[in-house]
């Protein structure tokens, strides 16, 4: 399937089924399309203050309406309203600057209310129920008036709008670009017919290359960018009676195509629940917007039976969704989910699998069997390359234990059977950049590099392109993380990133571009060297926000830098030399850092890996205490728990067999 900008894509039928059936499910539930099981956290997605209403649970220990409250504060800022019911039947509103609105568009507005006794608030047509001495968030689209009622006492909450005349903007750019335009009053504005997003710093944002929006008369500021390889530039514009036009074009900071890398985000999710439905060329138009090469979109469940997009992904396995002339890509594949051993992503599978999840109460396959190693080798067998996801959760652990942010709490995303599956050959790559928590994933990586294994660094934004806000960065654009691979000369397709990820040849990132040259060799490289030989050692970083880049081995950080950093490392045995680039907070997180990672070049002496015992002893103390977790904690058929349990055991005693032999002469 090829297309141009505008072309409809002409989808299968059963896709074109399944976006119907969103359709509806998302009018009916409104986010959560029926998956009873989503967590409580997904239901404040919406909340325009989450990151700040997080902070303020741990900082008052969690207490919900103490939190709340904090967030809201005495003045709420725009688009906030608070609702006081310090009696039965009375609302009180409190409200700041108004938020600014055009006459016939529905707006956005949290709405909190602080209940004094227990009440059931109706909030522009939501009831919101609060326990007497309770706070509650909710999210409502609201049109000109903020209408709210309390035991049948309607009340139109004064100052919540304003409403100026409208008026009409044209955005354009040279190529396909993200856009953010926002009004005096800190609301965003979008086209029609795109989907209205924003990202985790709560900034709005759409994609498009030439396109009008109708906004609010008034002083807009408009901000223009393509992705992480590229610098915004903003401009403030004053729109009245006569129709503005902006033009911008915003700086490339660095050309990693013309070096011969090339981009990928190999974790997107389409259509997750939330409260859009996206298709596909709404997806084709945020993947051209950040300059994304290759798009990976993958089915999978959430928690429950329904595996979202799998209609999609059965009916184009195998085939582009698109390829466009200027080497844009677009491929449907799959990730296989269970939460107590980890999640995995496919690139390029030739066939669907036998099971898309297990470990779900009310799927197919509700039990914690067959372990993951048996997901990972159908995948390869349909040539797939295999990536563990997102492998450590930040903030987890608790204690000095050491293996604590791998293992607890022990049903969330870590990727436990990775040190298993690695050690048997099963897995190509994991997510050393991910959504989560980047250095402790980077421990785990410099931990099976040690023991010889050799998967490459990638990354995966894991963004739900069918969330308007959050949580959390589910709702960043595709891309914002990526991989970048060379691909030799090769043109972009899934299969030649595919390869790529296979030979080590990769850059993790979630904005940096780094190089690094061992001896003039790139990552994924084999050198066989001499003990006692000198190894010239160089690395790069340029892009977006790092401050140091740091060459790092198996014994640890061997020299930092700014921008460049040169080293002669001697060799004293087999080793691994990798770079890292670190910086500040993330612009479109800022509750994480900028970082990007390589993947490794391999030194050999003799032929030998390189083995360091002391690695292959942490693999084998955390495999010991991921038996422990599956016998305690895993969900098994009550009449096949033993021979279950059995095949785990087999897994894991292969591992411990290969972890035992590193050092071994």
């Amino acid at each position: 399937m090829c297309c141009d900008d505008d072309e409809v894509l002409d989808l299968p039928a059963p896709a074109i089924e399944a976006l119907a059936h969103y359709r509806r499910l998302r009018d009916q539930r409104v986010w959560d399309w029926g998956d009873e099981d989503l967590p409580e956290f997904f239901r404040l997605a919406r909340f325009s203050r989450l990151g700040d209403l997080t902070d303020a649970l741990a900082a008052t220990g969690g207490d919900w309406p103490a939190a709340i409250r904090r967030v809201a504060g005495e003045t709420p800022p725009p688009g906030l309203v608070v609702l006081d019911v310090p009696s039965a039947g009375a609302v009180v509103p409190r409200v700041g600057a108004p938020r600014l609105a055009i006459a016939g568009r529905p707006v956005t507005l949290d709405v909190v209310v602080d209940a004094a006794v227990a009440a059931t608030v109706v909030v522009a047509g939501t009831p919101v129920t609060v326990a007497a001495g309770g706070a509650a968030v909710a999210t409502v689209e609201v049109d000109g008036a903020l209408a709210v009622s309390c035991a049948g006492s309607v009340v139109d909450v004064p100052g919540a709008l304003e409403v100026p005349p409208a008026a009409t903007l044209r955005v354009r750019s040279g190529a396909w670009s993200r856009w953010s335009v926002v009004d005096a009053a800190g609301g965003g504005w979008w086209p029609d017919g795109v989907p209205a997003k924003t990202d985790a710093a709560h900034r709005p944002y759409f994609h498009a290359r030439d396109t009008t929006l109708t906004v609010p008369a008034g002083e807009l500021t408009v901000t223009c960018t393509r992705g992480p390889e590229y610098a915004p530039v903003t401009t403030t514009v004053a729109v009245a009676g006569e129709d503005a036009v902006v033009d911008l074009e915003p700086e490339r900071l660095v050309d990693p195509a013309a070096e011969g890398w090339h981009s990928a985000d190999l974790h997107v999710h389409l259509n997750y629940s939330g409260d859009l439905v996206v298709t596909p060329e709404q997806a084709r138009a945020m993947q051209r917007g950040e300059g994304l090469e290759l798009m990976n979109l993958t089915a999978g469940n959430l928690g429950g039976a329904h595996v979202y997009d799998r209609a999609l992904f059965e009916a184009t396995v195998g085939e582009d969704l698109w390829a466009l002339p200027d080497g844009t890509v677009a491929r449907t594949s799959v990730e296989f989910r269970n939460d107590l051993l980890g999640h995995v992503h496919a690139l390029a599978p030739t066939a669907p699998p036998t099971r898309y999840q297990t470990g779900h109460p009310g799927s197919e396959h509700p039990h914690d069997w067959p372990p993951n190693a048996v997901a990972c080798a159908e995948l390869r067998a349909a040539e797939a390359s295999t990536h563990y996801a997102h492998p450590v959760f930040a903030g987890c652990g608790t204690s000095d234990d050491p293996y604590d942010p791998f293992l607890a709490p022990h049903r969330t995303v870590e990727a436990r059977e990775l040190v298993a599956d690695a050690a048997l050959g099963l897995v190509d790559a994991m997510e050393v950049v991910s959504c989560f928590a980047d250095r402790a994933g980077a421990e785990l990586y410099h931990r099976l590099l040690g023991c010889g294994l050799r998967l490459a660094a990638v990354a995966g934004s894991d963004v739900f392109l069918s969330f308007a806000h959050g949580p959390g960065v589910a709702s960043n654009p595709p891309g914002w993380l990526r991989t970048y691979a060379d691909l030799g000369g090769a043109p972009v397709t899934a299969e030649a990133v595919r390869d790529a990820i296979r030979a080590g040849r990769t850059l993790a990132t979630n904005g940096p571009f780094v190089t690094l040259s061992v001896d003039g060799a790139g990552p994924g490289s084999v050198l066989d060297a001499r003990a006692g030989s000198v190894l010239e050692v160089r690395a790069r970083v340029r892009g977006l926000g790092a401050r140091e880049i740091v060459l790092v081995g198996p014994d640890g950080e061997i020299a930092a830098g700014e921008d460049v950093v040169s080293a002669s490392v001697v060799v004293d045995g087999p080793l691994w030399l990798a770079a890292i680039a670190r910086g500040g907070p993330h612009p479109q997180d800022p509750q994480r850092s900028v970082y990007a990672h390589t993947s490794p070049v391999h030194v050999e002496v003799g032929g030998r890996r390189v083995a360091r015992v002391a690695d292959a002893r942490w693999c084998l103390g955390l495999l010991d205490r991921l038996e422990e977790l599956v016998v305690a904690e895993g969900r098994f058929d009550p009449e096949r728990r033993e021979a279950q349990l059995a095949d785990h055991r087999d897994v894991l005693d292969r591992a411990r067999a290969v972890y035992r032999a590193v050092g071994e002469p």
